[in-house]
C-alpha cells in the first residue's frame, strides 16, 4: 500500500531552500521515495497559515517514509531546515 507524505514549507532563506531541497531529493530517493507534485501556489483551507511551497512524496508504505524521515542520512538536513523554515507534514495511506 503506497503512503504519500504531504508537506507544507515556507523557507526563509532562498538559497538555503534550494540546496536543502536538492540534497533531501537524493535522500528521498535512496529511500524509495518518488516526488509526485510540488506547487509554489497550494490552495490551503482550515489552516492558520499560507505555506510557500506544498509537497508531496510517495513512498512504498508508512514505514518505508519513517526510515526516511528518522535516517541518520536525512538528520543533518532536518536539523538544517529547521534553521531556516518552518514546515510540516502528515503521512496518509492510499487504501
Amino acid at each position: 500500500m503506497s503512503a504519500y507524505m504531504v508537506i507544507s514549507v515556507t523557507p526563509h532563506d532562498e538559497a538555503k531552500w534550494a540546496e536543502y531541497e536538492t540534497k533531501t531529493l537524493e535522500i528521498v530517493t535512496q529511500y524509495g521515495g518518488v516526488p509526485v507534485a510540488r506547487d509554489p501556489q497550494p490552495l490551503v483551507w482550515e489552516a492558520e497559515t499560507t505555506p510557500a511551497f506544498g509537497v508531496i512524496l510517495r513512498f512504498d508504505s508508512k514505514q518505508a517514509a519513517e526510515k526516511f524521515y528518522h535516517s541518520a542520512d536525512y538528520a543533518p538536513l532536518k536539523a538544517f531546515r529547521q534553521t531556516f523554515a518552518q514546515a510540516s507534514a502528515i503521512v496518509v495511506e492510499s487504501p
